[in-house]
């Protein structure tokens, strides 16, 4: 081969090497306009709770992804369960909550049987939730007196039954017991769904986006990653024609609540570039699938928050990936209203005197009261109210 025969052919080599470059960056960038959404939320958008009752029709677990301590997810729930009763065809079988521990399911049974409503009982399953201090949420609550309420206008076998999906060790451990380690909380909400799925009932699994989206999660241990699946991608994996995976459209959450920003009162996800679009439609409550021709969305961007550093992505043994989409984790979106309507779930007292000895002693002696613990709780969680 001759001098110029073998620079055309180095030539035609770097193009080649430099389109692919070029291809794989375009891939890894994402579609952060406007228009673009807009479009793809008119064309494929249904209203929220038709979308979703249509997914509980064609599939057994339909899974929705929440951020705690808002109204506006639990509440939407609340219609979702009244809209279920109201059409036969899309009746709910069950309804599997995060907030509660499997250890009193004989509670939640004693609840929906129950010919008067038994506030008690659902106040007990909500101190036993998994967080030291329970969760004392209104909304929380409402949920159960839907699920209640709704099955008084229903034939006993169309009954929806509620759940509690986390195990039952997590409360020995919080009171600093010796416990038995059965499986983590993500396995433990697996293995209850999938019964479910296997006598093919029809469930709503409602519980915070880490749960029910189909991803690897991994923390930071010495120079290595500790990695579980979410019990999102466990059915995901296990039986993909019959889960349904949809995100509730929210803001950025931090650790204490939502991240609040003078102009916006919350951080809006992508900069509020997908707000603007659902703004354009009108701020209709809209559910849509994220199908091929969703615009390019990558899970960094949809999670990406100010207040914390990002994964460094490639370390040894990090479970996540640069490229992966939002679409490969999550089948679908509801879009409730505006992020800057939201607010905080409201504060109620659930206490008895048999959790507050256990509160006082979890924290070391600072909560004696009932109201010490809605204090600590709402100092935990500033955007809570009374």
């Amino acid at each position: 081969m001759n001098i110029r025969m073998r620079s055309i052919t180095i030539k035609k080599c770097l193009v080649m090497l430099l389109l692919i470059i070029s291809s794989n960056i375009s891939i890894a960038q994402d579609c952060l306009d406007t228009e673009s959404y807009y479009q793809y939320i008119k064309n494929n958008g249904q209203p929220h709770l038709e979308y979703v009752l249509d997914k509980i029709r064609s599939h057994s677990v339909v899974a929705l992804g929440e951020d705690h301590w808002i109204d506006v997810h639990p509440q939407f729930l609340c219609d979702l369960i009244t809209a279920s009763a109201q059409d036969s065809t899309a009746n709910i079988d069950a309804v599997a909550v995060e907030f509660g521990s499997e250890r009193y399911q004989y509670l939640a049974d004693s609840l929906i049987k129950s010919p008067v409503y038994r506030e008690d009982l659902v106040f007990k399953i909500l101190q036993y939730t998994p967080d030291d201090l329970g969760n004392p949420y209104k909304e929380y609550a409402d949920v159960f007196k839907s699920v209640w309420e709704n099955n008084q206008k229903k034939p006993e076998n169309l009954r929806t039954r509620i759940l509690l999906v986390d195990p039952a060790y997590i409360q020995d451990y919080f009171d600093g017991k010796d416990y038995v380690y059965t499986s983590s909380r993500d396995d433990n909400m697996f293995d209850i769904i999938r019964n479910y799925i296997i006598k093919r009932s029809h469930i709503v699994f409602y519980a915070g986006a880490s749960h029910t989206l189909a991803r690897i999660n991994g923390t930071r241990q010495g120079d290595y990653y500790y990695n579980w699946p979410s019990a999102g991608f466990l059915l995901k994996s296990c039986y993909p024609q019959d889960v349904f995976i949809i995100n509730l459209w929210g803001g950025q959450m931090g650790s204490r609540g939502y991240i609040e920003n003078n102009q916006t009162r919350w951080n809006l996800i992508a900069d509020g570039v997908i707000d603007k679009a659902f703004q354009k439609n009108g701020n209709k409550p809209v559910g849509f699938d994220l199908k091929d021709d969703f615009p390019l969305l990558r899970t960094e961007t949809y999670f990406a928050n100010p207040t914390i550093k990002l994964s460094n992505y490639g370390e040894k043994g990090s479970p996540y990936a640069k490229e992966q989409k939002l679409s490969d984790i999550c089948d679908g979106i509801v879009f409730i209203k505006p992020v800057s309507e939201f607010n905080g779930i409201q504060l109620i007292n659930i206490y008895d005197n048999e959790f507050i000895e256990k509160a006082n002693k979890r924290t070391k002696g600072s909560c004696k009261t009932a109201e010490d613990i809605l204090k600590t709780v709402k100092e935990w969680h500033p955007i809570l109210h009374f």
